[in-house]
């Protein structure tokens, strides 16, 4: 995904803590009475603006992140037609318009949960600190909106890369789905940023699968790329003849663990769609 939407969505992200965090809200929080941020958190909640500020950039956010592969899966689409590797009954256009409305609906969910970030914001063992730290009077309440601004913008980072990935591998499950795809393999960056638990998921094909089916990794569940910080990247298998290797490690989603099957076996498994 490109720096553009990671950026876009820092953007979203510092635009909506402005709003539940202005001036009166902390001063309030600087003193310890976090009433003001949660009013602040539910009026934007539940406010026309809101929704419309979500559908604006949800759909912005989208076309971003659709243009960038646009030409790569017209060639799967034509290719998938061409070999009838699949009915298609959709025009290419229509499939266009099927990724977009997905990737719009997965951002306006996204952009609408960022309001429950701040709520975490509030909870948090640094932010008690620095309440207490101006009570005791070792930071002035300047310093105390500042810090907690600098704590917004990592938080901010942090989410936009998040976010971005999450991004990038539902709008890749949607197109890869729409043609036929059963399952991808996980590609992991495989550097020592990368984690021991996604190490281990390089190369393993995973199924495509709601939310509760999809991989559990260090207390967390999610399909490459959909962790904090993760610079994995799922692989559609789009095509049978690009699986070469007599065997391969799959993740079961019904056991949660890594099993070995021959090629012949998960073949039968892709094309009965499930294990």
């Amino acid at each position: 995904m490109s720096k553009a939407t990671e950026q876009k969505i820092n953007q979203i992200y510092w635009t909506l803590f402005k709003k539940c965090f202005n001036n009166s809200s902390l001063a309030a929080l600087s003193r310890g009475n976090k009433k003001q941020v949660k009013q602040a958190v539910l009026k934007l909640q539940s406010s026309k603006q809101f929704d419309d500020f979500a559908k604006k950039f949800s759909k912005e956010l989208a076309k971003q992140g659709l243009n960038g592969t646009k030409g790569v899966w017209h060639k799967y689409y034509e290719a998938a037609r061409a070999s009838n590797y699949i009915s298609l009954k959709m025009t290419y256009k229509e499939y266009e318009f099927n990724n977009l409305t997905a990737a719009a609906k997965h951002n306006f969910t996204m952009i609408k949960s960022i309001p429950n970030k701040f709520l975490e914001v509030l909870e948090h063992k640094y932010t008690s600190t620095l309440i207490e730290q101006v009570a005791k009077g070792s930071i002035g309440r300047m310093s105390f909106r500042r810090q907690l601004e600098q704590h917004g913008h990592k938080n901010a980072k942090l989410i936009a890369r998040t976010e971005s990935a999450k991004l990038q591998t539902a709008i890749l499950e949607e197109r890869a789905t729409q043609l036929g795809s059963i399952a991808y393999i996980w590609l992991a960056s495989n550097d020592r940023r990368t984690r021991a638990s996604h190490k281990a998921m390089n190369g393993v094909v995973v199924f495509w699968r709601p939310e509760k089916e999809q991989p559990k990794l260090d207390n967390m569940q999610g399909n490459a790329g959909c962790f904090p910080n993760c610079r994995c990247s799922p692989q559609p298998i789009v095509d049978y003849d690009d699986l070469t290797k007599y065997s391969y490690q799959v993740y079961d989603y019904r056991s949660h663990k890594i099993i070995t099957m021959t090629k012949q076996n998960l073949i039968k498994a892709l094309e009965k769609g499930e294990l």
